[in-house]
């Protein structure tokens, strides 16, 4: 059956398309494969993937705004290192499915929530897809829907997660006719588009393939979409990604590593080769991700056939003379942290400068109270801060010009110190919520203890809770020793609790 045309938005016109390189102020993370990338407000999150010498569970985000890598840290509940896998987003939270673990077929379902910053295993009721890898995914009104990959067989099962009712359950075709389901495969894409799902293409076991089908989620049938022009030839490991009404497929793998580009438009039934007008498109790759964000599709990484890569590249969808820029303001002020450039003051920590500008700084009240006092210092070039360690500074200098802080660093505690010490409350009330999402066994003591320093007291009382129920261990631990050694009234507090 043919597929109808899409009532969307107008085909693109007037299109200045072209390629450019995303300059970052910190390291790209390491090449990889096989990942998946998902975008979640203004953020690129990277999960896993296979480096050339093992795969990974590392963790990635990409701050389009501040142009900025950060790694996550790794916790306990952090899925086990895979490729191959599927991630989507639904509300506040990243979820990770399935993939190959180096070992074994999986089948496990996490989720990562970026507001508490922490991982959680999904446990969930029905009949969830057998374990494997190389399947697609894509969200659409409370469900996400799993397709394809390989169990050890090729599959075209069809799979939907209700995320309010946490369960499983297959799909089935309105009309019970399989015959106008795609046929078994893997390494396929799928897209929404609309009230569709598209897929494109992927690898039957045998060969290649280049069909093309729309799954409709109102009328919960599969339908072969008919097309004019010359579509792209059969591959797999390639990336799709929608833009207004338009599908747009790069890269993949036709026997060869491919860096072709794609455009399907829908309101015309039709596929178009896609030119630059200007920078340099990514090399021939397959097993990448590809993102679109507001105006732009994001390439990073895959496999060019000899080695792993991590180049990241932007294409830029439009770009009208009319348009009004998006902001800078944030990275500008990110280039200006540690930036002798119009810095009127030098802070001196640990025997090493630090250029700012006093405006800023005047963001703390501790600094505030110091500029616009007379105190010695509202008129000096040069502060001394003998209580603060320069990691835990810098961090805080990052906060005070961006109003963003990793906490997904070893440092979170001594942040926590240095903003009570410079009166920034809300930085305090950020790091207090990544601790308590990282409270264990070596560190509860340490915890608790600096929280009985600085009175925190929701801090305290859960590092407490998390102390007497692993009592045992946490006695043992070197964060308790040194804690006793510093305050034996804090162990005679928790014995008496016990």
């Amino acid at each position: 059956m043919g597929e109808s045309r899409h009532p969307q938005e107008e085909t693109i016109e007037n299109k200045s398309w072209c390629w450019n390189i995303i300059p970052t102020i910190s390291q790209v993370p390491c090449q990889r494969s096989l990942h998946t990338g998902v975008v979640l407000d203004n953020s690129l999150y990277i999960f896993g993937g296979y480096d050339g010498v093992q795969r990974t569970n590392e963790f990635c985000r990409f701050n389009f705004t501040t142009l900025e890598w950060n790694i996550i840290q790794l916790t306990d509940q952090t899925p086990s290192p895979r490729d191959r896998h599927v991630s989507v987003v639904y509300g506040k939270c990243v979820y990770i499915n399935g993939g190959y673990d180096g070992y074994n077929r999986v089948n496990d379902f996490y989720e990562y929530n970026v507001t508490t910053n922490m991982w959680r295993e999904i446990q969930s009721i029905g009949n969830p897809p057998s374990s494997r890898h190389s399947h697609v995914a894509v969200v659409y009104e409370g469900g996400m829907f799993v397709f394809a990959g390989y169990d050890g067989l090729y599959r075209n099962d069809f799979h939907r997660y209700d995320f309010q009712q946490k369960s499983w359950k297959p799909v089935t075709d309105s009309l019970g006719n399989n015959e106008s389901w795609p046929k078994p495969r893997y390494r396929t894409t799928a897209t929404v588009v609309g009230d569709k799902m598209i897929v494109f293409g992927g690898h039957d076991g045998t060969r290649q393939l280049n069909d093309f089908y729309a799954w409709s989620f109102t009328n919960e049938m599969w339908n072969q979409i008919e097309t004019l022009g010359s579509p792209p030839s059969a591959r797999d490991s390639h990336v799709a990604v929608s833009y207004k009404n338009s599908l747009f497929i790069f890269g993949g793998s036709t026997g060869n590593a491919r860096n072709d580009f794609y455009e399907f438009k829908f309101s015309e039934q039709k596929w178009v080769p896609v030119y630059s007008s200007g920078g340099t498109a990514p090399c021939s790759r397959f097993c990448h991700i590809g993102v679109a964000y507001k105006k732009c599709f994001y390439v990073f990484g895959g496999y060019d056939g000899t080695q792993r890569l991590n180049d990241f590249k932007q294409f830029m969808f439009e770009l009208e003379n009319s348009e009004i820029p998006p902001s800078t303001l944030i990275s500008e002020l990110s280039f200006m942290i540690g930036n002798d450039k119009y810095s009127d003051v030098n802070i001196i920590i640990e025997d090493q400068p630090i250029p700012a500008h006093k405006f800023i700084l005047s963001r703390s009240k501790y600094f505030e109270a110091m500029f616009s006092g007379e105190m010695i210092e509202s008129n000096s070039h040069e502060i001394h801060i003998t209580n603060i360690s320069y990691k835990a500074f810098y961090e805080v200098l990052k906060y005070l010009y961006t109003d963003q802080i990793d906490t997904n660093t070893n440092h979170t505690l001594e942040i926590l110190e240095a903003a009570d010490l410079l009166c920034l409350d809300r930085l305090k009330k950020i790091c207090e919520h990544s601790i308590l999402s990282s409270i264990d066994i070596e560190n509860a003591a340490i915890i608790y203890q600096t929280s009985d320093v600085y009175n925190i007291q929701s801090l305290k009382e859960a590092s407490l809770e998390f102390i007497l129920g692993n009592f045992d261990k946490i006695s043992k631990s070197n964060g308790f020793k040194e804690m006793a050694r510093a305050n034996v009234e804090l162990v005679l507090d928790i014995l008496t609790k016990r």
